[in-house]
């Protein structure tokens, strides 16, 4: 299917996803201390008016309740979520106010349902149940066992009946594993029946109120990391249990996921696809700027997406991010939710520049297990010096309708001569590349979809100290790569960067890794 030329079906472009109170913290300059009802309208408004068509309040966790207190579960007693308790105590559910007042607000308000998010913060919880447990991951409850299902479904099930939510959206996504990591690819079947008996008493439950409730679900970014998972998204699509799906990567954009895989699905039926961008930048000390944030979102498009959601994209990432406490405002939020009525639109993301980001989203080095135990393979390319002609390869998917050529006029005094767009850019499209141990005296040949690229087209910076951890990820001696990327021999969508090399310097150590690609696009306007 080419789906660069779809058209984004249903009435949303922006689903927010909010959880367990990150937009206000612990601070008082979006909720007072205690909350009132005033100040949860106040944020359901200020979504709204950011350009949100539909909100997600996740009000489950790890065992507990938020928002809203049942017999059924813990509630979630937090510093956070404490402010709430004078209003609880009043007879107020918050969770009455968000939906009272999203409707008011024209946008559909869904109640989110961590899955199996492993915090670890319910001790009594882990402690009551130690023969729920995942063993192997520490915390998280096994759903193959009959128990789990029937009392998470019976959390879930309270909250359609009892409050009047537009639907429920399960996040697989918080933690990954929802059944023994060994067995968890052959338990499919178990959590589509689980599905299934969600789905159906949806549709009981809706049918007293007169209208369908939906159902969402957010997942891991790749069709066979869900499957790997349990989680089989075909089956759950094919047989209407699902109106949309939020491919979602563990905590960071994933700039590269071919999202199309879940779009080719998804057009067979009615069901909906809105790909997930985040707040914060895989090994950067700085949030996602508005250049990232379109570029993630041109790809999400030129896949076929509906709109997109949005996930860890709450106070926490801006300002005060590094801070673990975050004691007050943070810089730039909420205003950063303004972006959405930029994003929402296709052609204004088109008519702005994007910087795209092909980083390891949890590099190696940092998380050798992966996410809290769930694998995320680190991408990248090696070209070990002991072994003649060694050569390597990256994909990298920008859905770019790149320039035929890039021109960069020099004046009689050296300097660019050229035009600027209304950025103050200079129009055309670049490829960086870090080679991690590449060093002066090593010579590489690079190609791109197969056509070599002349080294005198290449621009080659050597940084002898590396880049410190003030910078982001820290890295050791790299040379960084530049060049001008058009088409030929770029393409739209997919593309191989190709690297061979063919001279080593003399007592080099070490293996060439490239695991960092960027690409940048300036309009021409």
């Amino acid at each position: 299917m080419n789906t660069r030329d779809l058209k984004p079906r249903g009435p949303w472009r922006v689903l927010h996803t909010s959880d367990m109170g990150t937009y206000f913290r612990t601070g008082t300059w979006l909720f007072g201390d205690p909350a009132t009802p005033e100040d949860i309208r106040a944020w359901v408004a200020q979504l709204a008016q950011s350009g949100v068509d539909a909100y997600v309040q996740e009000v489950y966790f790890d065992g507990f309740s938020m928002f809203y207190r049942t017999d059924r579960c813990d509630y979630g007693e937090t510093e956070n979520l404490s402010r709430f308790d004078q209003m609880m105590e009043d007879g107020v559910n918050p969770l009455d106010i968000y939906v009272d007042e999203a409707r008011k607000q024209g946008m559909p308000l869904l109640a989110g349902f961590r899955m199996n998010d492993r915090h670890g913060n319910n001790e009594a919880f882990f402690k009551a149940h130690p023969d729920w447990m995942i063993e192997e991951l520490g915390h998280g409850v096994n759903f193959a066992l009959q128990q789990v299902q029937d009392w998470f479904f019976a959390i879930v099930e309270e909250v359609p009946d009892r409050f009047d939510v537009d639907g429920i959206e399960l996040n697989f996504t918080r933690h990954g594993f929802c059944f023994p990591p060994a067995t968890s690819a052959e338990s499919h079947l178990i959590m589509t029946d689980l599905m299934r008996r969600l789905r159906a008493m949806l549709d009981r439950t809706g049918e007293t109120k007169g209208r369908k409730l939906l159902f969402g679900v957010r997942v891991p970014p790749s069709l066979s990391g869900c499957i790997d998972l349990g989680f089989d998204i075909p089956t759950w699509i094919d047989e209407g249990i699902i109106d949309f799906v939020a491919p979602t990567s563990y905590h960071r954009t994933d700039y590269n996921a071919q999202y199309d895989e879940f779009v080719e699905l998804a057009r067979r039926t009615d069901c909906l696809v809105y790909p997930a961008l985040e707040g914060d930048v895989p090994g950067r000390v700085d949030v996602v700027s508005m250049d990232q944030c379109r570029a993630a979102v041109h790809n999400f498009n030129g896949a076929g997406a509906d709109g997109f959601s949005t996930h860890n994209y709450d106070a926490y990432t801006w300002g005060q991010r590094r801070s673990r406490l975050l004691p007050g405002v943070a810089e730039n939020y909420p205003a950063a939710l303004d972006r959405f009525k930029v994003l929402k639109d296709a052609s204004t993301v088109a008519a702005g520049n994007r910087h795209y980001l092909f980083h390891p989203l949890f590099p190696e080095e940092h998380f050798p297990n992966g996410y809290r135990g769930a694998p995320i393979p680190h991408i990248k390319a090696v070209l070990p010096r002991n072994t003649p002609d060694a050569s390597a390869n990256y994909r990298f998917r920008v859905c770019e309708d790149l320039p035929d050529k890039v021109d960069l006029p020099v004046g009689h005094v050296g300097r660019y001569s050229g035009t600027f767009n209304s950025f103050g850019k200079i129009p055309g499209a670049w490829l960086i590349f870090r080679a991690i141990g590449m060093v002066p005296g090593d010579r590489i040949k690079v190609s791109l979809n197969g056509i070599e690229v002349p080294d005198e087209h290449i621009r080659h910076i050597w940084f002898q100290e590396g880049r410190p951890h003030w910078e982001g990820r820290t890295l050791p001696p790299f040379t960084e790569c530049r060049l001008t990327l058009t088409s030929p021999p770029g393409v739209y969508g997919d593309n191989i960067l190709g690297l061979e090399l063919f001279e080593s310097a003399t007592d080099a150590k070490g293996d060439i890794v490239v695991d960092e690609l960027e690409v940048i696009v300036h309009v021409d306007d």
